[in-house]
């Protein structure tokens, strides 16, 4: 319906519902919203902002709250920096410091036809077409290795370095499809690739530390682990339908953590492949973050 709403939730007795006063801001953009995140995206200043993706557009906006005498008393606005036009309909995005930049954040949105097109902040900065595309999918940048990663409708993990991807040529003219030739998009070259024989649902990057990194992918029956040059780290077949997950950093030295939802309403902990910890839920989670050590932000 195009509406963000900003929450910040207090704790409450169980079994009460929500109040008033966790509802920070609520805003008609007019617009569905696809995708929202934050991060150093305006020029001139290291302060977080937020991103919102629309179909055919991005917008980038500052948040500010003005105290008041009173906690009910307190109020937020958001005020629109900048936005780009996209000229194709957009899927997805993620965000990074592409090329090893310093102090800022740039942005690659993902197109339904298989575009990737990337703004240095306030500025459009090129395009590129995925090789071989058909469908899009989910998308992931490893700052590591400073790549893109994704899985395409071939079933397989990709990878394309951004360098690769910033100097990529145009396509042979004998070779070029109808769509490349009316866009202004270019082919690049893969990194590696990796055949999961599924279809993904989701893709998560975490770093061990600044020497180690893995990609997490969760398919439709299985959720991967590999290495950042796409070799399996381990790999976990799933007896139920998942819905969300999201891995982290587990105490144990050397291990991940990773969260899963399912569409039987339960949620599990695992430890690399060992289930852990598991709950019934009120609903399907449709997404999982954790705020602070051990909390658990559910969305249904």
């Amino acid at each position: 319906m195009g509406y963000l709403r900003i929450f910040s939730p207090h704790p409450t007795k169980t079994g009460d519902g929500a109040q008033a006063e966790d509802l920070l801001l609520e805003v008609d953009l007019r617009d569905p919203v696809l995708q929202v995140e934050v991060g150093k995206f305006v020029s001139g200043t290291e302060m977080l902002h937020l991103a919102v993706l629309h179909s055919r557009k991005l917008c980038v906006y500052s948040v500010s709250g003005t105290l008041g005498n009173v906690e009910h008393g307190n109020q937020y606005q958001m005020k629109l920096i900048y936005e780009h036009n996209l000229q194709r309909t957009a899927c997805n995005m993620t965000y990074g410091s592409f090329g090893g930049v310093k102090g800022r954040d740039l942005i690659c949105i993902q197109s339904i036809d298989g575009m990737l097109m990337v703004f240095e902040q306030e500025s459009y900065a090129f395009g590129r077409f995925l090789p071989g595309f058909l469908l899009p999918g989910p998308l992931a940048y490893s700052s590591r290795t400073d790549s893109f990663i994704t899985v395409s409708s071939c079933r397989q993990v990709e990878s394309y370095k951004y360098q690769v991807l910033a100097f990529a040529t145009d396509a042979d003219k004998r070779q070029e499809t109808e769509q490349q030739k009316l866009g202004s998009g270019k082919r690049l070259v893969v990194d590696w690739t990796l055949n999961i024989g599924e279809q993904a649902l989701d893709i998560c990057i975490v770093s061990f530390n600044q020497s180690a990194s893995s990609v997490f992918v969760l398919g439709e029956r299985n959720f991967f682990c590999l290495k950042d040059n796409g070799q399996i780290r381990f790999m976990k077949k799933l007896d139920w339908s998942p819905s969300c997950f999201l891995p982290y950093c587990s105490v144990s030295e050397g291990t991940i953590n990773t969260l899963i939802g399912n569409h039987n309403n339960m949620l599990h902990i695992y430890q690399d492949v060992t289930l852990k910890w598991a709950t019934q839920l009120p609903h399907i989670p449709v997404a999982v973050r954790l705020f602070c050590i051990w909390k658990i932000i559910l969305k249904f």
